[in-house]
């Protein structure tokens, strides 16, 4: 037990071994948390990099993004789409590459961590929508897209101990992360916000990444987009999406369900509404 904890201790501790995005990324999403941003001081640092240029168009002009005007240009996308939108579509080019991997430990085959990962961003931003927080729907859209990152560096040490981790669920009726933290000293939530650190995001993102299973431990003035997170993830998990070994046992938090404030109804017509969003998500993918 010790020496994995050592183990990923030493991954964690090891800038190099956790995953890069490109350094583009974390600035944007820095300059758009900023209201004074001028949109040519985005656009210039987006023109930079060739590649994110030539993937965020692309994306710009799909079936999920559009407007219905053809966007030619990064100037044209921010204009069109919005500073939020535009950083959204940064986030998936740059992100896609780590979470599209397969995840062996925790039975997600290539691209299923990835698509939950849209699913949750594409409900998230649907329940701020909802809840009149469209100031949100863009923090909660990036936070629902990487809120299982951590999974990525995890998984190679949760595939070696998959049995003494599903032990510890079965006797102890603890869920999976409980189980991760006691046989490998941490969790993929822990790893994740380590991971956000490296890449400089900001601080409510963190707190999704570390907090999104158990909202009621997020700081105060997080509290309501971890809950959204939360939420949708364990609505998504529940239709199905992304359900890899840790995903059995799943309930609603009554902390984040109090503090979005969503009735029963509210959650019969998110959940039927999964269908519609895996299909809205499938150009993305």
């Amino acid at each position: 037990m010790m020496d994995i904890k050592q183990k990923i201790e030493s991954v964690i501790n090891n800038l190099n071994e956790l995953p890069s995005i490109p350094e583009v990324t974390s600035k944007i999403i820095n300059m758009v948390n900023d209201p004074e941003v001028s949109f040519k001081k985005v656009a210039d640092e987006i023109s930079k990099n060739q590649s994110i240029t030539t993937n965020l168009l692309k994306l710009s002009n799909s079936a999920f993004f559009s407007k219905g005007k053809e966007i030619t240009s990064i100037d044209r996308a921010i204009v069109t789409l919005g500073l939020k939108e535009v950083k959204n579509i940064v986030l998936l080019v740059t992100a896609k590459p780590i979470l599209e991997k397969e995840v062996i430990g925790y039975d997600l085959e290539k691209g299923a961590l990835w698509e939950h990962g849209l699913a949750v961003a594409t409900a998230s931003r649907r329940i701020s929508l909802l809840i009149k927080r469209k100031d949100i729907s863009d923090v909660v859209f990036t936070g629902g897209l990487i809120h299982n990152v951590g999974k990525v560096v995890l998984a190679i040490y949760v595939q070696s101990l998959f049995k003494e981790i599903l032990n510890a669920v079965e006797t102890k009726k603890i869920p999976f992360y409980m189980a991760e933290r006691e046989i490998m000293g941490y969790d993929h939530q822990e790893v994740g916000e380590r991971i956000l650190a490296k890449w400089n995001f900001p601080p409510v993102l963190k707190s999704i990444v570390k907090y999104y299973l158990e909202p009621e431990l997020a700081p105060a003035e997080h509290a309501l987009e971890v809950s959204i997170v939360h939420i949708s993830n364990a609505l998504c998990l529940m239709a199905g999406v992304g359900i890899g070994s840790d995903g059995l046992y799943q309930e609603y938090s009554r902390f984040a369900m109090g503090k979005v404030k969503l009735s029963d109804q509210d959650i019969v017509t998110l959940y039927s509404e999964v269908p519609e969003i895996l299909n809205e998500i499938k150009n993305l993918k």
